[in-house]
């Protein structure tokens, strides 16, 4: 008799030690109380597209693998995390800075681009009106994040996805409340492991800015033998400046564009393939309507 009430009492402990065990075991999925779910991609930088075999996302003690037709994922996690690990077999590992996050809150975090290599961003962002240094903006490129320097206006985006031989052309957004956002492409050479895209004007909100469209300047782009789709019209100002400081790429055939340029002196080169051509203008106010006619690369 004594020998079953220990039998009984051993089988006890094994199912309660089982039960604590089961109930402390959820792998992406447990719960530790209020919650925000991040969603999100995850994007091969090189081509664009998902990797397979698929990724895992980390925060913290919860992970998810994306999907492999479009790399997507879904995770919850705490409201006090800060950053996440996106790990992709055959690819370094890639940290991503996490915006301030919210009990209940679903935050989009877009496309997390990984890749072969890693570089640094840099650049400053600038006040397009009173050439000052803009502090506080918050910077974006291919999942990761920084804010200018109060001071000076320079960021620093450091573990940006890069492929030497890719197909993309990385576009990037400044943010900062009182001015209109600004996008980037960031397709400077890469030195020692870093990109300069240079300075990145912000134009404030004022009564004065101008609508969307259609744009100060515009035109028709023409390309002998071939539509004008994929064109690209980097705008240099002053017209002597070793770098861009704005780039568009055209999706129409039509090859029609239009553009809000600042009072000042500008170079604009139209480039597809081989083929180039360059325009010199002078916009003297916002309401002037500058029309540079057909640019045929040659």
């Amino acid at each position: 008799m004594r020998r079953r009430f220990r039998l009984w009492v051993l089988l006890l402990g094994v199912v309660i030690g089982l039960t604590a065990l089961l109930a402390g075991c959820g792998g992406g999925g447990g719960s530790f109380g209020p919650s925000t779910l991040l969603q999100g991609r995850v994007v091969l930088v090189g081509t664009g597209q998902p990797p397979n075999p698929p990724a895992t996302v980390i925060v913290g003690g919860q992970s998810v693998r994306t999907s492999t037709q479009e790399g997507a994922f879904q995770l919850r996690v705490s409201p006090t995390a800060t950053q996440l690990i996106v790990r992709t077999p055959g690819l370094p590992d890639f940290t991503f800075a996490l915006p301030p996050l919210q009990a209940g809150q679903t935050v989009d975090l877009g496309d997390l681009y990984v890749g072969r290599q890693t570089i640094a961003v840099q650049g400053r962002i600038v006040d397009a009106l009173t050439q000052q240094p803009v502090g506080e903006a918050t910077i974006t490129l291919l999942g990761q994040r920084a804010q200018s320097n109060p001071t000076t206006g320079r960021f620093t985006l450091n573990g940006v996805a890069y492929d030497p031989d890719g197909v993309l052309d990385p576009e990037g957004e400044v943010q900062k409340t009182g001015y209109l956002p600004r996008r980037f492409l960031a397709d400077q050479p890469v030195i020692d492991g870093v990109m300069d895209v240079g300075d990145l004007l912000l134009l404030p909100e004022t009564d004065d800015n101008p609508p969307g469209q259609p744009g100060n300047v515009r035109g028709v782009v023409q390309v002998p033998a071939s539509d004008a789709v994929g064109v690209r019209i980097d705008v240099y100002t002053p017209p002597d400046a070793p770098i861009a400081s704005e780039s568009v790429i055209l999706s129409q055939p039509s090859g029609a564009f239009q553009l809000w340029l600042l009072p000042g002196d500008y170079r604009l080169v139209f480039t597809k393939g081989t083929r180039t051509a360059t325009r010199t203008l002078t916009v003297t106010s916002l309401t002037q309507q500058i029309d540079l006619g057909t640019v045929v690369l040659q």
